[in-house]
């Protein structure tokens, strides 16, 4: 199973923190276990899943935010 998730991203050796939206995998306890090494993008065949893609990524900002890398899947 996978669903889209904003991951926070450490910029290495700075303070800033980035959020990108990954489509995130889970084991069959439904705990987060990978995610995509980049984030998404939109696109599709026609309209209609051009739609779907970006609905999923709304229903992303909803959930809690994960971090990315060391720290994954903690949550931000």
């Amino acid at each position: 199973m996978w669903n889209h998730r904003v991951l926070a991203h450490k910029v290495q050796g700075q303070k800033e923190i980035y959020l990108e939206i990954h489509e995130v995998y889970y084991d069959d306890n439904n705990k987060p276990n990978g995610y995509t090494k980049d984030p998404v993008s939109v696109g599709g065949s026609d309209k209609k899943e051009i739609i779907w893609a970006l609905n999923r990524m709304l229903e992303s900002v909803d959930k809690p935010i994960l971090w990315a890398d060391e720290k994954f899947p903690a949550v931000y």
